[in-house]
């Protein structure tokens, strides 16, 4: 006997709402009943695959298919609850299960089951009081990359930029949270649309930058999750501390990271640099587009790579030492977008942000802000650099120009720093390759004692060291 039960009630552990369910009569515990229906996930508005579907306290239970599909046979007669185990109620920290509902033998129910949509998720999660700060949250979970046990003690921090009516001006937000027992977060209030940037921090340690999105293109998107990992036993081979009192580390571990760098129509991209963002770890991918990184840190990392005529791209990976991760990465190409005042009052912000702007009243270096920049006209980076003090300009064979210090007769050492990072050349005069005079914003040049803490490294102290901001990195969304 086939008998429907439409939209079942879901409840939340942490306390939702329930309304009435619809429920067979009562009838004799002997003999079994069958079930089957669909979990949809409404926050994505789409089936949910690879749930687990368990009768409660029995063993009866299935997995639903790619259309969110399910099946449960030889299910005793009686009260049942179901309950539905799945990633993505993990990520939200949320249990979930039906009311009480009543099989009687040779019953063949069709049961479709719901995960709430947003709105109702955030009102679960969220306080009033938050709710009223702003209608969207941002929830996951942080674990320990070595250990899979929750992160206990880290901190995450989300940072965006909001911007007035016009888009000329904008303010930097941050919201922290430390990470409890349960390894879960929950950051409330949020505005209804918003571009940030996420990182994990614990014991000098920090994950990559990951892209976090509200509202969407449908502007519907009130809930975003992102779990995270961050690993315990990586080291900290170097440390300084910047202008604004925060701190800048190079992380060494046992992760490794291969893969593929493609362009747009599948084929392998070749000379393309790839670095593992915050650690200076860079490597160059072979005439198969393949590519190799060894002794990273383990968690959530970001990628970046770079060749020219492709715009620079950023991609997110999970590291374990256990696990070597394998991607495969399509770069698109570099289109020139410009907007010339809003860019201009976007760098502006993002160049205080980083601490240019007070490097440059303390007149400790040689500064050169866009406008500077634009004057020169140059078809490589390293032109840039031809009339700046200390600085030496050599060419260097295959187009490319080699940058020495000029105070040391036999070329003394020269340093790089891109966005904030330590460059490491593959080969010498490799910036031209992989940096275009339009992507910079900024650039700094200081010669040995002078240079910031942050930008110095162990044993080369004495070296001239050239710092470059690119557009990319002051004028992000986030």
């Amino acid at each position: 006997m086939l008998k429907r039960i439409l939209s079942t009630p879901i409840i939340a552990a942490l306390g939702a709402v329930i309304a009435g369910a619809q429920t067979p009569a009562p009838a004799s515990p002997a003999g079994v009943a069958s079930l089957r229906g669909i979990v949809t996930d409404s926050l994505h508005e789409i089936p949910l695959r690879g749930a687990l579907v368990r009768v409660e306290n029995t063993t009866r239970e299935a997995v639903t298919d790619s259309l969110g599909r399910y099946r449960i046979d030889s299910v005793s007669a009686g009260q049942h609850r179901l309950l539905v185990i799945h990633p993505l109620l993990d990520t939200l920290g949320i249990s979930l299960v039906t009311q009480p509902m009543s099989f009687a033998a040779g019953d063949d129910k069709e049961i479709f089951l719901s995960v709430p949509g947003n709105e109702t998720l955030v009102s679960l999660l969220c306080t009033a009081a938050r709710r009223a700060l702003g209608p969207a949250a941002l929830v996951g979970f942080v674990r320990d990359a070595d250990t899979e046990a929750a992160a206990q003690g880290a901190k995450v921090s989300l940072l965006w930029y909001e911007s007035d009516p016009l888009g000329f001006k904008k303010t930097p937000r941050v919201r922290e949270q430390q990470i409890g027992a349960d390894g879960r977060y929950r950051i409330c209030g949020l505005p209804e649309t918003m571009n940030g940037k996420l990182q994990v921090f614990r014991g000098g340690v920090q994950t990559g930058e990951v892209p976090v999105e509200l509202g969407g293109t449908s502007g519907t998107n009130l809930l975003a999750m992102r779990s995270m990992s961050i690993s315990s036993t990586s080291q900290v081979v170097a440390s300084a501390s910047t202008d604004t009192g925060a701190k800048t580390t190079i992380v060494r571990g046992r992760s490794r990271v291969t893969g593929k760098i493609l362009n747009k129509y599948g084929q392998p991209i070749v000379g393309a640099r790839v670095e593992l963002q915050n650690t200076g770890a860079a490597t160059k991918t072979r005439a198969n587009g393949d590519f190799t990184l060894d002794s990273l840190p383990s968690g959530t990392q970001t990628l970046e790579i770079r060749q020219l005529g492709f715009a620079p791209t950023e991609v997110a990976v999970e590291l374990s030492a256990a696990n070597p991760q394998n991607v495969t990465v399509k770069m698109t190409d570099y289109v020139p977008v410009l907007s010339e005042m809003r860019v201009t009052a976007n760098r502006e912000h993002g160049l205080s942000d980083v601490g240019f702007a007070d490097r440059k009243k303390s007149g400790m270096g040689y500064y050169l802000d866009a406008d500077q920049l634009k004057t020169r006209q140059t078809v490589q980076f390293s032109d840039m650099l031809r009339t700046v003090p200390g600085v030496r300009v050599q060419p260097g064979g295959n187009g490319t120009n080699v940058i020495t210090s000029s105070r040391n007769p036999t070329g003394g050492c020269v340093t790089f720093y891109v966005d904030g990072a330590p460059w490491q050349q593959m080969t010498p005069g490799d910036l031209d390759t992989y940096v275009r005079p339009e992507e910079v914003a900024a650039l700094e040049v200081y010669n040995g004692s002078t240079t910031p803490a942050q930008f110095q490294q162990p044993g080369l102290t004495g070296c001239t060291t050239v710092v470059i901001w690119t557009e990319r990195r002051i004028n992000r969304k986030r």
